[in-house]
Order: C-alpha cells, then sequence, then structure tokens
C-alpha cells in the first residue's frame, strides 16, 4: 500500500527536486523495490516512478502557467489522493492516483486527474512527459481524429526499460501527440473549460 514518505532526498528531476514549499511523496514498496511518487504542483508538477529517475514521468504545466500548488493528502486502499485547490490559480486539481499492478521491475498505474474551475474562461492544459534518455518512439491503433494513439511507448537508451502510456477511448480523441525524436510528450485537457464542470483524464501508465 502507499505509505508517506520524507522527501530529504527526493528523485532526481522529480516534482520535488529543488522544491521550496510543500511537496507530498508517498512510495509504494514490492518486492523489496520503491516506487514514488512526487506532488507539488505549481511550476514543478507531479511526477512518478523509480526513484533513481530512470523511469520516471512527470505531468507539468503548459508555458507560463503553473498548477495548483498540493495542500492535502491522503490514502484510501490503494489509493493515494492529493488535492490541489484553485486559490490563486486558474484551476483546481485532484489526483487519485491507484496501482494497478506493481512488481520489483514493473509499475502500471492509473492516475485520475480531475479539473474544476470558479472561472468564466480558462482552458487548463497539462503535458504527460517522459523524463530522461529517450530512445525510439512508437505507437500501435490508429489515431482517433485529432486525438493520440490509444498506446504510445518510449524504449530508453541504454536498455534501462520502457515507458507506456495507454489512453481509453474517451480520453485519446481529447490529448493532443506532441511527440518528437527523442521525447514523449501528451497534451492532456486543453479545452474550454465551463464553471463548475468537472472533467476528467485517467490514462494508464506503464513503467
Amino acid at each position: 500500500m502507499w505509505q508517506f514518505q520524507d522527501f530529504a532526498a527526493p528523485t532526481p528531476g522529480s516534482a520535488c527536486d529543488q522544491t521550496v514549499g510543500q511537496c507530498f511523496t508517498a512510495h509504494w514498496n514490492a518486492d523489496g523495490h520503491d516506487w514514488v511518487c512526487h506532488t507539488a504542483g505549481g511550476t514543478k508538477g507531479i511526477s512518478f516512478g523509480d526513484p533513481d529517475g530512470s523511469l520516471h514521468v512527470n505531468l507539468l504545466p503548459v508555458g507560463d502557467d503553473t498548477l495548483p500548488v498540493a495542500t492535502e493528502q491522503s490514502v484510501r486502499g490503494d489509493v493515494w489522493n492529493v488535492t490541489l485547490p484553485q486559490a490563486d490559480s486558474q484551476y483546481s486539481l485532484r489526483l487519485a492516483l491507484r496501482v494497478v499492478e506493481a512488481t520489483e521491475t514493473r509499475l502500471v498505474i492509473e492516475p485520475t486527474l480531475s479539473i474544476q474551475t470558479l472561472l468564466l474562461d480558462t482552458h487548463p492544459t497539462l503535458d504527460l512527459t517522459a523524463l530522461g534518455d529517450c530512445g525510439v518512439i512508437f505507437d500501435q491503433g490508429d489515431t482517433l481524429g485529432d486525438g493520440s494513439p490509444p498506446i504510445s511507448t518510449v524504449q530508453l537508451h541504454g536498455e534501462t526499460g520502457s515507458i507506456a502510456v495507454l489512453l481509453a477511448p474517451t480520453d485519446a480523441p481529447f490529448t493532443t501527440d506532441l511527440r518528437r525524436e527523442g521525447h514523449l510528450q501528451q497534451r492532456l485537457f486543453g479545452e474550454f473549460l465551463e464553471k463548475g464542470v468537472i472533467r476528467k483524464a485517467r490514462p494508464w501508465i506503464v513503467l
């Protein structure tokens, strides 16, 4: 199950790396191996994966935007919940991170991202990116409309592993594929968000 931990030695390049202020860290132990997730918000965003940074993905704000700042965390069963209220930001964000499967060498997670705004005109946008030295990028399946392919994979250099992102039919058409050589980048949300409406994205991430 998820356990909270101090981030005195955060994952290199993670959301808690060199972060000043609030940052939540939780880890999941599988067969003696720790998988970690850092949630700070702001400009640092959210990151999860291997503690040495070799297998890691980030959820980051786009351009000059910033994410709301994390203020509360809790664990319910196998789900780690983090609240990032709107405050002075453009929107609020809730993260519910569920572990689907975890072993010493493989982690499958389902992060549910829920956004909502009190403003009349906002276009919240998040980028899901692979962190590290990426090699071959490919996809399987047809892209739905202008969206992203259902499966995108990054093979890391040095045989250190691979990262896959799986999008459900409800998410793929509304996700923008911005991948380029050596870099996996998928843009979530981005459309007009009406005041009071809750919009969700639920990608599966395989590390």
